[in-house]
């Protein structure tokens, strides 16, 4: 049986409205009525800050990259045992409950936005395995998208209600001669909380609580002192990957976009600048695996086979284990390919990206360059800093990911020879023993050296720093 999924190229409205909503404590998901859930993320049960804060780092990657309900329950299980949480229900059906409202209403959340460009609304019936007789009822509604049905009646309307709405222009509905319809008047019933003993008056057909457009709106003066309860909520960075896939805890895509975005803060502004626009322009992908699962013989790599290649996609010209295996595993940091738009990466949970050190990281290159100028070069960026720094694996792991960053923008550039140096090659043409070794990996290092200081680098030779500069320009396109 297929997995529930809300697709793979999540949209930014759905994103936007995850991320705008704060901690709220509660002990029911009652506690935070209709479209207060609009602004406020709880778990029934969670009143720890850290229980609550991880797991809305689990639902934000589940939402904005569009992870499947497996990935979930198998970290929501994780974040479980971590904190000794006790709840009620099985596991499994906690997670799926966590993942089918959340990623359902920030999807709805975001069509809701989407949908303001069309004159007209059209209801439509889910695929529920049991469904409800209204919201069958209301299949194929259409109805003026300003009418008072939407405020009560726009999907999500109850547990597992899969119903959508689909917007349709004045020139669609005279096009096709669409009827539009009138509202519906169902009836009303009362529904008594029986923990508090209050009565609320309910749609008929509409779960209690759910009666409510998800949409961004002003928080209300309670959520506010709800809110007030909780330490500061989880915030994801702002993104400059746009996504990354991992089997290691405490190497994701939220310690990636930290380590970049503290990056950006200082001299590597610019060159951070043009990186994150070649990962969006080409949506670059990244795989963080343990070094088994990068052994094409092991059990552990097929494992991971179906997520992984949900994540990268097929490739109609390599097996989907090629993909992120290799022979030599245990000697790789990691790699990637022309047939590939994804890089993979060794990762281990001893070293965690909330350990890199940025200042270290950017010294690497002046260092290297001291090595150089002494005659004795140093293998690569990454084996200085897991021989001559404290947090040297995390540190490592961040400039091996950014070498093979760099290969896939020496890639998307045609792939050119180094050039011809002339004069400047008496000033020295090669930093690292590393990128000896053939063209591409010259290009990579010299990337990684561009990135991280790129004034070092023009100072020891400027012919390659303005070749580093026109590179990453023609990667995206600009000559």
């Amino acid at each position: 049986m297929p997995e529930a999924r809300y697709g793979s190229l999540p949209f930014q409205e759905s994103i936007d409205f995850f991320r705008s909503k704060v901690n709220i404590p509660t002990e029911r998901w009652n506690d935070v009525w209709r479209d207060g859930h609009n602004n406020g993320f709880m778990i029934a049960g969670a009143m720890k800050d850290d229980l609550l804060n991880n797991m809305r780092m689990m639902v934000d990657i589940a939402i904005s990259e569009g992870k499947s309900l497996g990935w979930l329950k198998k970290n929501f299980k994780l974040i479980r045992a971590k904190y000794g949480w006790e709840h009620t229900g099985s596991s499994a059906w906690r997670s799926r409950v966590i993942y089918d409202t959340n990623m359902r209403q920030a999807y709805n959340a975001g069509r809701y936005e989407q949908l303001q460009y069309f004159d007209y609304w059209e209801y439509q019936h889910g695929d529920s395995i049991s469904p409800r007789p209204l919201h069958l009822s209301w299949h194929k509604l259409l109805l003026p998208k300003d009418d008072d049905f939407w405020h009560t009646h726009f999907p999500q309307n109850g547990w597992g209600c899969k119903c959508k709405v689909f917007g349709r222009s004045q020139a669609t509905v005279d096009r096709k001669n669409l009827n539009v319809g009138k509202a519906p008047d169902n009836g009303s019933k009362t529904w008594v909380d029986k923990v508090t003993g209050e009565e609320h008056i309910i749609p008929k057909g509409i779960d209690p609580g759910f009666d409510y457009a998800p949409r961004k709106q002003a928080m209300s003066d309670n959520l506010k002192q709800l809110a007030k309860k909780k330490a500061t909520p989880f915030v994801s960075p702002p993104r400059i990957a746009p996504t990354a896939f991992s089997t290691v805890p405490g190497v994701d895509v939220h310690g990636l976009n930290k380590v970049l975005n503290g990056l950006k803060e200082t001299s590597a502004a610019p060159q951070l600048e043009q990186l994150e626009k070649f990962l969006t322009q080409h949506q670059t992908k990244t795989v963080f695996i343990q070094q088994k699962q990068m052994n094409p013989r092991a059990v552990a790599a097929t494992k991971v086979k179906q997520e992984i290649e949900d994540y990268v996609g097929k490739n109609n010209r390599l097996h989907s284990m090629q993909l992120y295996t290799v022979t030599g595993h245990e000697s790789t940091n990691g790699f990637t390919s022309k047939l590939f738009n994804h890089v993979t990466i060794k990762a281990k949970t001893s070293s965690p990206l909330s350990k890199v050190n940025i200042n270290e990281v950017q010294r690497s290159i002046a260092l290297a360059l001291e090595f150089a100028k002494a005659g004795q070069k140093q293998h690569t960026f990454t084996s200085i800093l897991k021989k001559y720094t404290d947090n040297g694996g995390s540190n490592g792991l961040f400039t091996t990911w950014l070498h093979e960053v760099g290969h896939q923008i020496h890639y998307k550039a045609g792939s050119p020879n180094k050039p011809f140096f002339g004069k400047s090659a008496k000033l020295g043409t090669t930093i690292t023993t590393y990128a000896l070794k053939n063209n591409y990996e010259w290009h990579a290092e010299l990337f990684v050296a561009w990135l991280l200081d790129r004034k070092s680098l023009a100072q020891w030779n400027p012919t390659i720093a303005k070749y580093m500069d026109d590179l990453i320009n023609k990667a995206l396109g600009n000559e």
